[in-house]
């Protein structure tokens, strides 16, 4: 936690508006400063910033704060973290925090050699797409209508054709080959020199939602290596994950804020082609599916409404389905918008680039209510577009596809309406429908009940996992080491012995819950039980130095444990959505029901997260 009198000096020393004036125009207006709201759309200024007393306020939306809620919301950062950049900016060092473990201070010293890289790489690619070694990448982006103003704008770069050309250049920089590694921009080769992982291709930044490059995606170029993959991208990083970020935010997020709305696309090209056309509001997955991480982004925008955009071909078509998985339980409103294909498959940047902004837009005014498509699909489907005089076998196979998706959606009126709407189309009875929803599967399939699914603590991930490293459950039983008084109902009500590896690991924590060990006699328990890292870890907290002071151990508790089990949260829903490819489209009930489960939780771990940074 930083220091109360840290906060304030930061505060005292900070010009509010200027740092406010580097996201919105401001004029001065008597004792105080106004302009546009950057959190609703307005073409009338009612925000105010008040310089004395360091504080602003939007009378328009009814917004207010200082400096460092005006980040966080804007840039949709935690409370440290923006207070840590504005300390940099105005040379306030911060302490070292007593509590931190050597483990979270190295982990944020990687996070900041691998920035300091993705940034240094940043720069050079760009610098030699738009030098003489760059003009084949120019001839193609130019072919492709791109132009060297949006070029700019999203930082496109071009590699050279080398296995190591990278590794000199950055160490010019002050960037090490570790950093380098870390970052993915190298691979690594047992015995030998990593290799440039990017070669002749052309480079697309990946950035957070503050701006800050995080990873790349990357191009082959005509006459490249046409045997490899078409595209390649970062692996993932301390820094880079792809299920968590969306590609193109950093610049639609004043848009998507203004909007409150948008639209979702599948490739680099394609979120390009529509800002350069003027539809400032698109973003794209990064190589995956949509996650309720990448809707989380989103709603830092105030996002209310998505947009799906997809091609007219089998796959385009089956992708909502996909997407849905994730929509229907986050509360945020989908639209479908998909392109016409009878001139053959027509990616949005090339609609946008042949038909305008005008088309555009009224493609996404006109698109229909995700659960409308989903309806539209399964009843054209399965009845011919016919439903209420479609035979009751094929009412049924509409209502099988569709069930997955009803049980998805949030609880209320959301849900209601979407049954009374599917009830409407197959020309079924309402009372007979939700009746049929709430049958368990089993019955409703003829066939008997599945078997329980497999206890969190038995689930093979969870135990690889933590047994090859120190995670966070073994930090939640180090600190219920320290304080077994404190923290022990606190494991008990949090399941703590449901997150530690099963066997020996769970069974010496029960051990040690009942009060059969102290601490010294949990750790010998655990010498051949545990990796070296994990019993390394467990060591520091139980027996030496790293545990935090006592008043702060029961939220670090909590932390650790519900840490421990986001992670296992997430390892789940990898399976499922890996199942659910290799299924195709529809996705199955079970899946599809499973993943509804599983993001719902995901949800709540998230918000139970947050609320404990703020404490």
């Amino acid at each position: 936690m930083i220091p109360d009198a840290v906060i304030e000096e930061i505060r005292s020393r900070i010009d509010i508006v200027a740092v406010l004036g580097r996201h919105m125009e401001l004029k001065k207006a008597g004792r105080t400063w106004k302009g546009c709201c950057v959190f609703h759309g307005e073409r009338t200024p009612s925000f105010h910033v008040y310089p004395e007393d360091k504080h602003w306020k939007c009378y328009g939306c009814g917004e207010y704060g200082d400096v460092f809620k005006f980040l966080q919301k804007l840039q949709g950062k935690e409370f440290p973290e923006v207070v840590r950049a504005l300390a940099a900016d105005v040379g306030v060092e911060i302490p070292e925090r007593e509590e931190d473990s050597a483990e979270q201070r190295q982990r944020r010293k990687e996070r900041t050699e691998v920035l300091a890289a993705c940034d240094a790489a940043a720069r050079y690619y760009a610098a030699r797409l738009w030098s003489r070694y760059g003009e084949p990448a120019r001839a193609y982006l130019d072919g492709r209508g791109i132009a060297e103003e949006t070029s700019r704008r999203f930082r496109l770069g071009v590699a050279a054709d080398a296995w190591n050309d990278l590794p000199p250049r950055m160490k010019e920089k002050g960037v090490g080959e570790a950093a380098l590694l870390k970052a993915g921009l190298l691979v690594p080769r047992e015995g030998k020199r990593p290799y440039d992982r990017f070669r002749g291709r052309l480079l697309f930044p990946i950035a957070g939602l503050d701006g800050e490059v995080i990873g790349f995606g990357a191009r082959v170029l005509p006459g490249g290596d046409e045997k490899g993959a078409k595209y390649v991208n970062s692996p993932e990083s301390p820094v880079y994950k792809k299920s968590k970020v969306l590609y193109g935010l950093d610049l639609a997020r004043e848009a998507i804020r203004r909007t409150r709305s948008a639209v979702l696309v599948e490739g680099y090209f394609d979120v390009i082609g529509l800002h350069q056309v003027g539809v400032k509001n698109a973003v794209a997955v990064c190589g995956t599916a949509l996650t309720p991480e990448h809707l989380e982004l989103l709603s830092r925008c105030d996002c209310r409404e998505v947009t799906l955009i997809f091609d007219g071909d089998v796959a385009g078509l089956a992708a909502p389905a996909r997407a849905a998985q994730a929509l229907l339980p986050s509360g945020i409103a989908g639209k479908v918008a998909v392109l016409p294909s009878e001139k053959g498959k027509t990616d949005p940047d090339e609609f946008a680039r042949q038909n305008g902004l005008s088309a555009v837009e009224a493609l996404v005014a006109a698109a229909p209510p995700l659960t409308e498509f989903l309806i539209d699909r399964a009843v054209e489907k399965h009845c011919g577009g016919d439903g209420p005089g479609a035979p009751v076998e094929r009412k049924v196979a509409a209502f099988r596809e569709l069930r997955p998706f009803l049980a998805l959606a949030q609880a209320g009126i959301a849900r209601a309406a979407f049954e009374e709407r599917v009830a409407r189309r197959l020309g079924v009875d309402l009372a007979a429908l939700q009746a049929e929803l709430s049958a368990p599967e089993a019955r409703q399939r003829g066939r008997p009940s599945p078997a329980p699914a497999q206890p969190q603590a038995q689930r093979p991930a969870v135990r690889l996992r933590l047994q090859g490293m120190g995670g966070p459950a073994i930090d939640a039983l180090g600190l219920l080491a320290v304080w077994p008084t404190e923290l022990g109902p606190i494991a008990e009500e949090e399941g703590l012995v449901n997150v530690l590896p099963p066997g020996p690991v769970a069974d010496a924590a029960r051990m040690f819950l009942r009060g059969e060990l102290d601490p010294a006699g949990l750790v010998a328990r655990l010498e051949t039980a545990l990796d070296s890292a994990s019993l390394g870890r467990l060591k520091q907290l139980a027996l030496g130095p790293a545990a935090p002071r006592k008043e702060l151990a029961v939220r670090e508790m909590r932390r650790a444990i519900l840490m421990a089990k986001k992670e296992d949260l997430e390892a789940q829903m990898d399976r499922v959505l890996k199942a659910t490819t290799r299924a195709g489209s529809p996705a199955p009930e079970e899946l599809a029901t499973e993943q509804g489960v599983l993001a719902a939780r995901m949800s709540d771990l998230q918000k139970r997260l947050r609320a404990l940074e703020r404490t």
